[in-house]
């Protein structure tokens, strides 16, 4: 195992490595969604939606920092209304 994370560390490929891991999380979040309703459900999806963009704009802060900083901005007002909505659609 310390293997592979020191040859995910040394290729750069930490934030794709979390990328996988956060769009497993979106597909089930999304599927629970949609077999159960519950509105609980979309949080971890738009979470890991926000994670997403974030760590993309991380990942171009190195190339173009504006559009990477403009990238993670997106993911953060992602997170926040993203959380708004799905607690004022709950009625909280």
């Amino acid at each position: 195992m310390r293997k592979f994370l020191e040859k995910l560390k040394n290729n750069k490929l930490l934030l794709d490595g979390l990328n996988v891991v956060a769009g497993i999380v979106l597909l089930v979040s999304l599927i629970v969604f949609a077999v159960s309703g519950a509105w609980l459900a979309l949080l971890p999806a738009i979470w890991a939606a926000g994670l997403i963009n974030m760590s993309n704009g991380l990942k171009a802060m190195s190339k173009t920092k504006a559009m990477g900083q403009s990238m993670l901005l997106m993911g953060a007002l992602i997170l926040l209304g993203g959380t708004i909505f799905v607690f004022s659609a709950m009625g909280l």
